[in-house]
């Protein structure tokens, strides 16, 4: 009876550690398509980079899985692309490098070979940049196609970019699309995007504005601010749609509400111009000086040139100055011969 029992108590933990597994995975995928969902766009999700990046933070297996410590890494890498901010998390390239190792560590290579599309998009990643391992273009394609071919978004859009910017590979335009309109038709916003681009100037494609104001809307739609941007100048200047001022403003608002300087130069150039709002210099200092707070060479002088004439603000030379020797310092054309 005894051997009986043993047998029998056997089997039941043997199936809640294959309960356990599959439950972990399942959560693990749910995690990654909610991240990639948030994080560009997917499923026609609004984009939410802070969203997405607290999926990772919050991940119960940091310590187990190489993927979320891949991803865990890219955070905390100062040198790794501005896309990978968050707020909760702070730069830090030790942190990041132990972070790296640690993925490595917990065998991500095994993982990736095992078939696992995460894991396979990542140790492209890695390998792209040398983050964790020697970096090795050749090897990171290799990785980024095969996790491409199992369909993953991502890195889809990545091989689009690596045949666009002929990083380890002939640059080629044609193929390049090819890759962003996988990604795109997924809902992959910057794959949308550059497609627009690519219709918009003919690269790898013919030039069809239509085409192209058809793709930045998409990608639009989900929140993308330079799509939005994009969309505005469609509208301004009649590139594949009617030209309608009111339109572009619309649109500008919408990018420019994102802190998107383009766009609030624009925004503040149709009220300086009363293109399709009520003309208004007030408002077109106030948005000329968004941009020009962060750094945006022409709203700078723009704003300089309000204050020398005493629109929409009171005249003052002083204060126009200071804005000149901003545009200056940066290389504006305009403002050159006034400090000679």
């Amino acid at each position: 009876m005894n051997v009986n029992s043993t047998i029998a108590s056997a089997a039941p933990r043997e199936g809640m550690n294959d309960l356990y597994q599959k439950i972990n995975r399942y959560v693990y995928e749910i995690r990654m398509i909610e991240l990639y969902e948030y994080l560009h766009g997917m499923e026609r999700k609004k984009i939410d980079k802070e969203k997405a990046y607290d999926v990772i933070i919050d991940a119960h297996d940091s310590e187990s899985n190489p993927v979320t410590n891949v991803w865990k890494a890219r955070l905390a890498d100062p040198h790794s692309l501005p896309y990978y901010i968050s707020t909760r998390v702070e730069k830090n390239e030790r942190r990041a490098n132990d972070l790296y190792r640690r993925a490595v560590e917990l065998n991500i290579e095994r993982m990736a070979e095992d078939g696992d599309k995460y894991a396979i998009a990542c140790l492209g990643w890695m390998y792209q940049f040398g983050s964790g391992v020697d970096k090795n273009c050749s090897i990171a394609i290799k990785w980024f196609r095969k996790a491409a071919e199992q369909g993953h978004a991502d890195a889809q859009f990545i091989l689009g970019v690596i045949f666009f910017c002929g990083d380890g590979v002939k640059a080629n335009a044609s193929t390049a699309v090819e890759w962003y309109r996988r990604a795109a038709e997924q809902g992959h916003v910057i794959a949308q995007f550059n497609i627009g681009c690519m219709y918009q100037y003919g690269d790898g494609v013919d030039k069809n504005y239509s085409t192209a104001v058809e793709w930045y809307r998409r990608a639009a739609e989900q929140g993308d601010a330079d799509a939005q941007f994009n969309i505005g100048c469609m509208y301004q200047f009649g590139e594949g749609v009617d030209k309608n001022y009111s339109t572009a403003v619309q649109w500008y608002r919408k990018a420019a509400a994102q802190g998107h300087a383009d766009a609030q130069l624009n925004v503040g150039a149709m009220y300086y111009d009363g293109f399709g709002v009520n003309q208004n210099n007030s408002t077109a200092v106030q948005w000329y000086r968004k941009a020009a707070e962060q750094g945006h060479a022409d709203a700078q002088y723009r704003v300089g040139l309000m204050y020398e004439r005493g629109h929409g603000v009171d005249k003052n030379i002083s204060t126009a100055l200071e804005w000149y020797h901003k545009a200056a310092e940066q290389g504006h054309p305009d403002t050159q011969l006034i400090f000679i």
